[in-house]
């Protein structure tokens, strides 16, 4: 920092208590004069409470138009601007007014896949994504070569942009040290089809009468609640908001992210924080930073049969095993931290 302080405004998708931790550690940092942070609506499926402190001034985007937003900004006058993707139109025109005076940040969290959509974006960029923004700041390696795709050169990436809050894993993790856990598996995602929850549930099935005692609990809900699998060892809890769900975490025996697709998935990190063994898809962003295979866990492909085969490996693991395993992840969980999180960004101020 050169010693000005910082107003840095976020135009923010949908709101997570992960983010808010960072932001929270981003305002208590000395060279930040003010945050303001407009975001979308709270999404129905996933209804957290986040309210405006005297640090952090939120604004729910529904209720500017563009000229409002452009407005907020004037009067907030930023030093930095960091933008959720390029989605949003309303978003994108603030880049634009901003992009040749201040650091003004993309942030996403998408692999290059080389799909017609992505090409479109890289033959554009140039001619608007690179008026909008000069900076990228992505979760980890994955999304590298997209960045790059983009324009972006080496020194205008920082990556470590999504980061867990890791104070109440923290405290799983000094329960779970005294309490050893009962064989249970958790699910902790939305009930849609990229989230593999229906593969989860039938390879579970599959095992059950082998495996009666192990239970598999589902945490979250979606457009697929209603299609949910029904067995007498499978607990559906619905949606459960972050300070409960402690309870559902100190005693599994692992978390099993099955996902099909899934750009990152800082739930990974927050279980790794916590200690739990973990079985999880070859396509999740965050296995790259939280899962050493065969180390804390195993990775899987995520299919029925794939599922199956983990959680195999897993039931048939010793108990000094499923220990290490956990005490591995909490090694990688507790890498990332909030004011690491801070570092990141600052890097591209």
């Amino acid at each position: 920092m050169n010693g000005k302080k910082q107003r840095i405004l976020f135009l923010y998708s949908e709101l997570a208590q992960y983010f808010m931790a960072c932001a929270d550690s981003l305002s208590q940092t000395e060279w930040v004069d003010e945050v303001s942070i407009v975001h979308w609506p709270v999404n129905p499926e996933a209804p957290f409470q986040f309210k405006s402190t005297s640090a952090l001034e939120l604004i729910d985007k529904s209720k500017l138009s563009r000229r409002n937003l452009k407005a907020h900004a004037a009067s907030f006058n930023p030093t930095a601007i960091v933008c959720s993707g390029w989605m949003d139109s309303d978003y994108n025109a603030v880049a634009r007014d901003w992009q040749k005076n201040i650091p003004v940040i993309l942030s996403f969290d998408n692999w290059w896949t080389g799909s017609l959509k992505q090409r479109l974006a890289e033959w554009i960029s140039p001619l608007y994504i690179k008026r909008c923004f000069n900076r990228a700041w992505i979760p980890g390696t994955p999304q590298r070569e997209f960045a790059e795709r983009l324009n972006f050169s080496h020194k205008e990436i920082s990556e470590g942009f999504y980061c867990a809050d890791p104070v109440p894993f923290h405290r799983i993790w000094d329960e779970r040290v005294v309490q050893p856990p009962n064989k249970k598996l958790l699910f902790v995602g939305r009930y849609l089809p990229f989230k593999g929850v229906q593969e989860l549930c039938a390879a579970f099935i599959n095992l059950a009468d082998n495996h009666p005692e192990w239970e598999l609990h589902c945490i979250g809900t979606g457009a697929m609640w209603k299609d949910r699998a029904i067995h007498p060892k499978i607990i559906h809890h619905g949606f459960v908001q972050p300070d409960k769900l402690q309870n559902h975490i100190v005693d599994a025996a692992a978390f099993v992210m099955p996902s099909i697709k899934e750009p990152w998935g800082v739930v990974l990190h927050e279980m790794a924080i916590a200690g739990l063994p973990i079985l999880c898809s070859n396509r999740v962003g965050a296995a790259s930073r939280f899962l050493k295979t065969g180390m804390n866990g195993f990775c899987l492909e995520p299919t029925e049969e794939g599922i199956q085969k983990a959680l195999l490996k897993l039931y048939n693991a010793s108990k000094s095993k499923l220990k290490e395993f956990g005490e591995r992840s909490r090694e990688l969980g507790t890498s990332e931290t909030p004011e690491r999180w801070v570092q990141n960004l600052s890097s591209l101020l």
